[in-house]
């Protein structure tokens, strides 16, 4: 049987694509997610409350510390909730400085921990 040069340049690709996909999905490497649940589903987000780095929560009462993790950039600051708010995390401006990428102002992939 005869390999034509179309089949091989075929194959080829064929290996190329596999190995994108298996790079683009993780496979082979370290997940850069948290295998802890966060506390928190969703996004955080700040307010311009200023003041010392704190959050303000729906879930958590006052004084209780949390452990806020940026996935995307490693980040992590611990605050304390300073008081009531709308959403289950809600940053002050001093602790979304702590947190955030530049010229960002949402934290889309976050970690809410409790700290004992």
């Amino acid at each position: 049987m005869k390999v034509q040069r179309k089949h091989v340049l075929a194959a080829g690709v064929a290996v190329v694509a596999t190995a994108v996909v298996a790079v683009g999905t993780g496979f082979g490497f370290a997940d850069t997610t948290s295998a802890r649940p966060s506390l928190c589903s969703g996004s955080v987000t700040f307010s311009a409350e200023g003041g010392a780095p704190a959050v303000t929560s729906d879930r958590f009462p006052v004084g209780t510390r949390l452990r806020v993790t940026n996935l995307d950039n490693g980040k992590v600051a611990t605050l304390s909730v300073s008081g009531p708010s709308g959403s289950c995390v809600l940053l002050n401006a001093a602790a979304m400085e702590l947190l955030r990428e530049p010229g960002k102002n949402v934290i889309r992939r976050n970690l809410v921990e409790l700290v004992r």
